[in-house]
């Protein structure tokens, strides 16, 4: 099953995220984060269908949210999602595991 259910051209609702550390399960603090993306791909698939900017919502908290584009979800099927970080010492992180959404035909 699924970590997220969406339905095939809707935009709503956004994505929301807790980023946890995958030893300790406590939140990652992105104070020093400069930039956050939300990368989605087809599961069998190399080419990013989503690679865009997310935001912080809530750094001490490892908050995240990302907005559905126009055509996001344009393409029913499984998808593969994670966040990549960029902290403002130039180092980068992304998150594991990855989420599955299913975009369901509307």
């Amino acid at each position: 099953m699924a970590d997220l259910v969406v339905v095939q051209g809707d935009n709503k609702p956004d994505v929301i995220g807790t980023l946890v550390d995958t030893l300790t399960g406590d939140p990652l603090d992105l104070s020093d984060v400069d930039d956050v993306f939300f990368r989605m791909r087809k599961a069998d698939d190399h080419r990013w269908t989503i690679n865009a900017a997310g935001l912080v919502t809530d750094a001490p908290n490892g908050k995240v949210s990302y907005s559905w584009g126009a055509n996001d979800l344009a393409n029913a099927g499984d998808y593969e999602a994670y966040w990549h970080l960029v902290y403002n010492d130039t180092t980068q992180q992304s998150t594991d595991p990855v989420n599955t959404i299913e975009v369901r035909r509307r």
